[in-house]
């Protein structure tokens, strides 16, 4: 049906993208979805489950965020020095690893040092984004973009409520089976991508000296937006806002459905799945014309879209305003974030795109870790006070396009 749908758009079929690395992407990053959906909406249930407060829940995701900060830095130098597949086969086996240690941890402390750990495995996220820019052809990087971000959440279509239910009746043990499946499926996602990825940059090694001192630098990661040109150094400081904003429905969504709504945990996986469903079809719907609208324009509206749906969880609490909030954020999130990294595809070239790669996601992580405290701290006082937080980020964040995206019309 997708395939049919394309031609008749004029544009390419599914087939043309699952070959060669985009392909192996797409379906790597398929299956990790499939244990994504299983656990990620209740990592903060299994965190109240093993005795954490709402501040303590927001600590254990500013100390992740912190984890992968110190290491995608340098994992930003890597991925042009060892290679693309290199980086991302050595990361992907650990995270793997690292699943099966999620079921079996008795408490909080033990589970926020499994977490330090798997985010500090996730220093190749650089080479992921970087090895897709490089594959994929500069006049489909946009609609490339958004078809990796739509595709592979399918499994979010039918798993979330799996988890929910799982949690519902069997409680702790239901958590455990979930990350127990994720570690079988993600040791699958480590071979295939061992497998079937290609590296596409002639790898130059450095001395031992010349890499320390690279890495070194790679911590003021900031200087690198200074020799890029004004607008995309913009695009990359959204990384910040727009994560700091995201922790509200990211970490503390599932606890406000479940003890300010008041739905089960099975409800909150159908609204994922259904958020998910949505995304899809807007996704599938956008991807042949992303490419042809003003950039700015795509940018402006995906970070309103977010703003608006923050705004309409902090001020009406019910099920309807959630559900409508939850598919909005992520109709606009997934506009702004395949624009973002377009963005980077179109003004910086390949050798350079590891580093600003870097660059981006370290701002994204310092977001993270600075909402994960501050948005905490709200909830705790307040829910509502938390999403109103977030959509007068995002409103701040978009305002230095309303300019541009006018001239653009």
């Amino acid at each position: 049906m997708f395939i049919k749908w394309c031609s008749v758009r004029g544009d390419v079929g599914l087939s043309y993208w699952l070959r060669g690395n985009v392909g192996a992407m797409i379906i790597s990053w398929f299956l990790f979805a499939i244990s994504g959906s299983l656990t990620f909406p209740y990592l903060s249930k299994y965190l109240h489950l093993l005795g954490a407060s709402d501040i303590e829940i927001g600590v254990v995701r500013s100390l992740g965020s912190l984890a992968v900060l110190l290491t995608i830095l340098p994992g930003g130098v890597l991925t042009d020095v060892i290679g693309r597949k290199r980086s991302i086969v050595i990361g992907t086996w650990g995270i793997a690893l690292v699943q099966f240690l999620y079921a079996v941890v008795d408490d909080w402390r033990q589970f926020a040092a499994v977490y330090v750990v798997d985010w500090a495995l996730h220093f190749y996220q650089p080479a992921l984004t970087a090895i897709l820019l490089d594959s994929l052809p500069p006049e489909k990087r946009g609609g490339g973009m958004m078809l990796t971000a739509v595709l592979p959440q399918i499994p979010w279509l039918f798993l979330p409520p799996v988890g929910g239910y799982l949690l519902d009746y069997m409680g702790l043990m239901g958590m455990r089976l979930s990350f127990i499946i994720s570690g079988v499926i993600s040791t699958s996602v480590a071979v295939l991508r061992m497998k079937a990825l290609q590296e596409t940059i002639q790898v130059k090694p450095l001395d031992r000296e010349t890499l320390m001192r690279e890495v070194a630098q790679s911590y003021i990661f900031w200087r690198g937006l200074f020799s890029i040109p004004r607008f995309v150094a913009y695009v990359t400081l959204l990384g910040f806002l727009t994560s700091l904003a995201g922790i509200a429905l990211q970490t503390f969504g599932v606890l406000y459905a479940t003890g300010v709504i008041g739905i089960d945990n099975t409800s909150w996986g159908v609204i994922q799945s259904a958020t998910t469903a949505v995304g899809i079809f807007f996704g599938i719907v956008l991807m042949p014309v992303i490419d042809k609208a003003p950039r700015v324009t795509a940018l402006f509206s995906g970070l309103m879209l977010m703003a608006v749906g923050y705004f309409m969880i902090g001020v009406w609490s019910n099920v309807v305003a959630l559900v409508t909030a939850a598919i909005i954020v992520g109709i606009g999130g997934e506009v702004a974030m395949s624009i973002r990294r377009a963005l980077v595809g179109d003004y910086i070239t390949p050798e350079n795109r590891g580093k600003i790669m870097g660059a981006t996601l370290a701002l994204e992580y310092l977001g993270s870790i600075a909402g994960g405290l501050t948005v905490a701290y709200l909830y705790s006082a307040s829910p509502r006070y938390a999403f109103i937080f977030s959509g007068a980020v995002l409103l701040i964040a978009a305002a230095p396009l309303v300019k541009e995206a006018l001239q653009a019309r």
